[in-house]
């Protein structure tokens, strides 16, 4: 699961329809109690994946530094031995020269233009990381909420199973009901030992995904603070269609090529004029000493960089068509993200509004019943089971609702909180 939260607004919410929160009012909240907000910053700050962004953002520093330098100079050193025509000895000769390469100033500019969207768009991935890694994080801190509230209902369920199966062998000793009842209640009772064991291993492998992508050692006992997420308002989608634009990281990368690209295009049609090249050179010869000064360029007489223009076109071209289908592809998904958030949004406001709470009412009316002698064993255990299949509905449909707002926040950014915009 810095960044605005999938679930802290649900702290303020009370839980209703039979699934209370996990930290309510007056409640005892241990100190140590880790919320996803403090999570989340564990996680950017340990995680292998951190390390990445920087060195990422490493990479766009020295980009930028790289295309604000001129051509180093290049330097030549000569020396020889020599001597005069019908002379009997021989001396040394040497030279030295230096030359140094002007770049046509609209050219070293489109390149300084090139190099700082190829920084941009290193800086965008490392954007594009960072994002990841907190979803990841916020996706690991639901998990566990969901994995908890999974087993505490396997709690609640295996106490009632073995609640009624203690009645019901009271009942078969006192001779007012039948043995057979009795072993059905306790077998009963086995079945939601069994689901208990297994909802609490699910919730242990969920801890265990938590505190290994953590990055460093989380308390013990590792108390979470905070509740899965409830439906409140109607998302915008102009103001998401905004954000999508502004930060979306895919987006944003296909605008730095293609801009990059145009400056690359740019770069090859000033590169038709030559650089200038100067040079300063000295000889000392056997007869003479001497000192020249040298300028030289490029005659674009037969290849004038036409065919590195057209390249440059098509590729500006194909970069242009890149981020218009960017465009596309990221508006139809997050129509169709909405989508599903408004249908889990809706399962869960049906299951808490009206399935879990009618489900309960049916169960305690059952169990009274079938204490007073009205019912049958068979009604309160079919009771008990729809009240607890409502339940992990419930909980299963949150944890969508969780999944599919991360999808929004994987397109419009980890800190969106769709609440604080649509109050």
């Amino acid at each position: 699961m810095g960044f605005g939260s999938l679930f802290n607004w649900a702290l303020i919410c009370a839980a209703s329809g039979g699934l209370p929160p996990l930290a309510h009012a007056g409640a005892q909240i241990p100190e140590a109690a880790l919320d996803v907000e403090r999570y989340v910053e564990i996680v950017l700050r340990h995680h292998p994946a951190a390390a990445q962004v920087a060195a990422v953002e490493a990479a766009a520093a020295a980009e930028r530094a790289r295309v604000r330098l001129f051509p180093d100079p290049r330097l030549e050193l000569q020396a020889g031995r020599a001597r005069e025509l019908g002379a009997a000895g021989s001396d040394t000769e040497t030279g030295i020269g230096i030359a140094q390469t002007i770049p046509w100033p609209a050219a070293f500019s489109a390149g300084r233009r090139a190099g700082m969207r190829s920084a941009e768009a290193l800086l965008v991935s490392a954007d594009a990381l960072r994002w990841d890694l907190a979803i990841q994080a916020r996706s690991a801190f639901a998990r566990l909420l969901g994995a908890r509230r999974l087993a505490e209902i396997a709690r609640g369920a295996e106490a009632d199973a073995r609640s009624l199966h203690d009645l019901v062998t009271r009942r078969a000793e006192l001779g007012e009901t039948r043995e057979s009842e009795r072993i059905r209640t306790q077998v009963e009772w086995l079945r939601q030992r069994r689901r208990l064991q297994a909802a609490e291993r699910e919730a242990a492998a969920a801890e265990a995904i938590l505190r290994a992508l953590a990055g460093e050692p989380l308390p013990e006992p590792l108390a979470l603070l905070g509740e899965l997420p409830r439906p409140k308002a109607p998302l915008d989608l102009a103001a998401l269609r905004e954000r999508l634009t502004d930060l979306n990281p895919t987006l944003r990368q296909a605008q730095a090529e293609e801009q990059r690209r145009r400056a690359l295009l740019a770069l090859a049609e000033a590169q038709r004029w030559p650089d200038l090249e100067l040079g300063l050179a000295r000889e000392n010869e056997l007869d003479k000493h001497a000192t020249s000064f040298s300028v030289g360029v490029r005659l674009p007489l037969w290849n004038a960089g036409r065919g590195e223009i057209a390249a440059a076109q098509a590729a500006a071209d194909t970069a242009a068509a890149a981020l218009q289908r960017a465009r596309l592809d990221l508006d139809i998904d997050l129509e169709a993200r909405l989508k599903e958030l408004e249908s889990a949004a809706g399962q869960v406001e049906i299951l808490e509004g009206e399935i879990v709470p009618a489900a309960a009412a049916s169960t305690e009316l059952a169990r009274f019943s079938y204490e007073e002698g009205e019912t049958s064993l068979l009604d309160l255990l079919d009771a008990q089971r729809t009240l607890r299949d409502a339940q992990i509905e419930a909980v299963d449909s949150r944890l969508a609702l969780a999944g599919a707002l991360a999808e929004i926040q994987r397109l419009v950014g980890p800190d969106f909180d769709p609440w604080r915009m649509n109050p």
